[in-house]
């Protein structure tokens, strides 16, 4: 009886300690990356390209050479078009592996927009926002286009 209660109590700790979410990076605070958010997409829709790429964090703007961003962020647009206006829809968390092995706890928010080409409810804009240092930037964010029905009605 003891036996079984022992070994209860392990498994019970291995199941807990299973469901920790590990990351190397820092915690997220929730308001702050909603506010880097909102004002990357208020950049994206002013077209203010050199704006949202200061944004963006050190692992993105050493792949990009800055005068190669606003026209591959006009291309990368062309999908669904520029924005005009956004409603934030829906927050995710989430957590991003770097190709050298760590990992950041993310958060993505994604945003109703109309656009240059279609009204709101045809295309999202996804933002995802990581640690970086002692701040917060953007590390990943684009175009959602629906295919079929509307997620978020």
């Amino acid at each position: 009886m003891v036996r079984a209660g022992i070994v209860g109590g392990i498994l019970f700790v291995l199941t807990l300690g299973g469901c920790t979410h590990n990351t190397n990076g820092p915690p997220i605070d929730p308001a702050a990356a909603r506010a880097l958010s909102d004002t990357f997409m208020s950049d994206l829709i002013a077209h203010r390209a050199d704006q949202a790429l200061d944004k963006m964090e050190p692992e993105f703007i050493k792949m990009i050479n800055r005068s190669d961003f606003p026209p591959q962020l006009d291309k990368l647009l062309q999908y669904c078009g520029w924005p005009l206006d956004s409603e934030l829809k829906d927050i995710q968390g989430g957590s991003k592996i770097y190709t050298d092995g760590h990992t950041n706890p993310t958060r993505k928010f994604i945003y109703a927009a109309g656009t240059n080409k279609y009204p709101k409810g045809q295309c999202y804009f996804s933002v995802e926002i990581v640690p970086s240092g002692d701040t917060l930037k953007v590390t990943s964010f684009g175009p959602l286009k629906v295919t079929a029905g509307n997620p978020y009605p």
